[in-house]
Protein backbone atom coordinates (compact mmCIF):
# COMPACT_ATOMS: atom_id res chain seq x y z
CA UNK A 1 0.00 0.00 0.00
CA UNK A 2 2.63 2.20 0.77
CA UNK A 3 4.74 1.52 -1.88
CA UNK A 4 1.66 1.98 -4.56
CA UNK A 5 1.15 5.57 -2.95
CA UNK A 6 5.28 6.37 -3.54
CA UNK A 7 5.24 5.26 -6.59
CA UNK A 8 1.42 7.44 -7.90
CA UNK A 9 2.88 10.28 -6.09
CA UNK A 10 6.34 9.73 -8.42
CA UNK A 11 4.22 8.98 -11.03
CA UNK A 12 2.24 12.50 -10.60
CA UNK A 13 5.68 14.30 -10.44
CA UNK A 14 6.84 13.37 -13.30
CA UNK A 15 3.88 14.13 -15.09
CA UNK A 16 3.67 17.49 -13.28
CA UNK A 17 7.51 18.00 -14.42
CA UNK A 18 6.95 17.34 -17.96
CA UNK A 19 3.80 18.90 -18.56
CA UNK A 20 5.39 22.27 -19.18
CA UNK A 21 7.94 21.07 -21.37
CA UNK A 22 5.51 19.77 -23.37
CA UNK A 23 3.64 22.94 -23.89
CA UNK A 24 6.92 25.04 -24.63
CA UNK A 25 7.10 21.95 -27.14
CA UNK A 26 3.91 21.99 -28.86
CA UNK A 27 4.05 25.88 -29.06
CA UNK A 28 8.02 25.81 -31.06
CA UNK A 29 6.35 23.02 -32.86
CA UNK A 30 3.54 25.29 -33.71
CA UNK A 31 5.32 28.20 -34.22
CA UNK A 32 8.32 26.36 -36.31
CA UNK A 33 4.99 25.19 -38.33
CA UNK A 34 3.29 28.82 -39.07
CA UNK A 35 6.81 30.43 -40.00
CA UNK A 36 7.82 27.46 -42.88
CA UNK A 37 4.34 27.84 -44.15
CA UNK A 38 5.00 31.86 -44.30
CA UNK A 39 8.61 31.13 -45.84
CA UNK A 40 6.88 28.65 -48.20
CA UNK A 41 4.26 31.22 -49.59
CA UNK A 42 6.89 33.72 -49.98
CA UNK A 43 9.14 31.60 -51.86
CA UNK A 44 6.31 30.76 -54.28
CA UNK A 45 5.20 34.40 -54.66
CA UNK A 46 9.08 35.18 -55.19
CA UNK A 47 9.70 32.20 -57.41
CA UNK A 48 6.17 32.78 -59.52
CA UNK A 49 7.36 36.29 -60.41
CA UNK A 50 10.76 35.26 -61.41
CA UNK A 51 9.41 32.97 -63.74
CA UNK A 52 6.84 35.35 -65.17
CA UNK A 53 9.43 37.75 -65.76
CA UNK A 54 11.52 35.24 -67.72
CA UNK A 55 8.58 34.72 -69.56
CA UNK A 56 8.16 38.32 -70.70
CA UNK A 57 12.20 38.48 -71.43
CA UNK A 58 11.92 35.71 -73.97
CA UNK A 59 8.50 37.12 -75.96
CA UNK A 60 10.82 40.49 -76.28
CA UNK A 61 11.04 41.15 -80.34
CA UNK A 62 12.09 44.32 -80.74
CA UNK A 63 13.26 48.11 -78.92
CA UNK A 64 9.65 49.17 -77.99
CA UNK A 65 9.01 45.97 -76.11
CA UNK A 66 12.46 46.20 -74.67
CA UNK A 67 11.95 49.23 -73.12
CA UNK A 68 8.13 48.29 -71.80
CA UNK A 69 9.78 45.27 -70.16
CA UNK A 70 12.91 47.23 -68.66
CA UNK A 71 10.21 49.89 -67.41
CA UNK A 72 8.21 47.16 -66.12
CA UNK A 73 11.46 45.34 -64.56
CA UNK A 74 12.13 48.63 -62.20
CA UNK A 75 8.70 48.41 -61.31
CA UNK A 76 8.68 44.20 -60.10
CA UNK A 77 11.41 45.26 -58.32
CA UNK A 78 10.16 48.21 -56.51
CA UNK A 79 7.04 45.42 -55.84
CA UNK A 80 9.61 43.23 -54.44
CA UNK A 81 11.08 45.14 -52.58
CA UNK A 82 8.42 46.31 -50.91
CA UNK A 83 7.07 42.84 -50.45
CA UNK A 84 10.05 42.01 -48.99
CA UNK A 85 9.61 43.97 -46.37
CA UNK A 86 6.59 43.50 -45.52
CA UNK A 87 7.43 39.52 -45.47
CA UNK A 88 10.22 40.85 -42.52
CA UNK A 89 7.63 43.02 -40.86
CA UNK A 90 5.51 39.90 -40.42
CA UNK A 91 8.36 37.59 -39.47
CA UNK A 92 9.02 39.70 -37.08
CA UNK A 93 5.60 39.79 -35.96
CA UNK A 94 5.74 36.45 -35.85
CA UNK A 95 8.62 35.96 -33.33
CA UNK A 96 7.22 38.79 -31.46
CA UNK A 97 3.91 37.02 -30.62
CA UNK A 98 5.67 33.56 -30.06
CA UNK A 99 7.99 35.12 -27.50
CA UNK A 100 4.75 36.64 -25.39
CA UNK A 101 3.33 32.89 -25.82
CA UNK A 102 7.06 31.60 -24.46
CA UNK A 103 7.06 34.40 -21.55
CA UNK A 104 3.31 33.28 -20.45
CA UNK A 105 3.63 29.39 -20.77
CA UNK A 106 7.40 30.23 -18.67
CA UNK A 107 5.82 32.47 -16.00
CA UNK A 108 2.66 29.68 -15.62
CA UNK A 109 4.86 26.95 -15.28
CA UNK A 110 7.18 29.06 -12.79
CA UNK A 111 3.51 30.09 -10.96
CA UNK A 112 2.52 26.11 -10.70
CA UNK A 113 6.10 24.91 -9.64
CA UNK A 114 5.89 27.58 -6.89
CA UNK A 115 2.13 26.31 -5.55
CA UNK A 116 2.60 23.02 -6.13
CA UNK A 117 6.05 23.63 -3.82
CA UNK A 118 4.11 25.60 -1.06
CA UNK A 119 1.22 22.64 -1.41
CA UNK A 120 4.11 19.45 -0.96
CA UNK A 121 5.99 22.05 1.70
CA UNK A 122 2.30 22.60 3.85
CA UNK A 123 1.43 19.17 3.53
CA UNK A 124 5.19 17.74 5.05
CA UNK A 125 4.11 20.71 7.87
CA UNK A 126 0.88 19.08 8.56
CA UNK A 127 2.06 15.42 8.33
CA UNK A 128 4.80 16.43 10.86
CA UNK A 129 2.32 17.90 13.27
CA UNK A 130 0.08 15.02 13.02
CA UNK A 131 2.92 12.73 13.54
CA UNK A 132 4.15 14.92 16.80
CA UNK A 133 0.82 15.08 18.25
CA UNK A 134 0.26 11.00 17.82
CA UNK A 135 3.45 10.70 19.23
CA UNK A 136 2.71 13.22 22.31
CA UNK A 137 -0.70 11.41 22.91
CA UNK A 138 0.25 7.84 22.58
CA UNK A 139 3.02 9.07 25.80
CA UNK A 140 0.58 9.78 28.68
CA UNK A 141 -0.97 6.40 27.77
CA UNK A 142 1.75 4.49 27.85
CA UNK A 143 2.59 5.84 31.18
CA UNK A 144 -0.76 5.00 32.31
CA UNK A 145 -0.94 1.86 31.14
CA UNK A 146 2.55 1.19 32.98
CA UNK A 147 1.36 2.61 36.33
CA UNK A 148 -1.76 0.40 36.51
CA UNK A 149 0.76 -2.22 35.66
CA UNK A 150 2.89 -1.54 38.88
Amino acid sequence: MQQDQMFNAFAEQARSFYQPMRKLNTLMLDHMGKIADYQLDAAKRYTETGLERARAATEIKGMEEFSEFSNRQLEVATELSQQMMDDSLKLAEMGNEMRAQLEQAYSDAGKEATDKASAATEKAASAAEDKASSAASNKPAAATSRAKQN
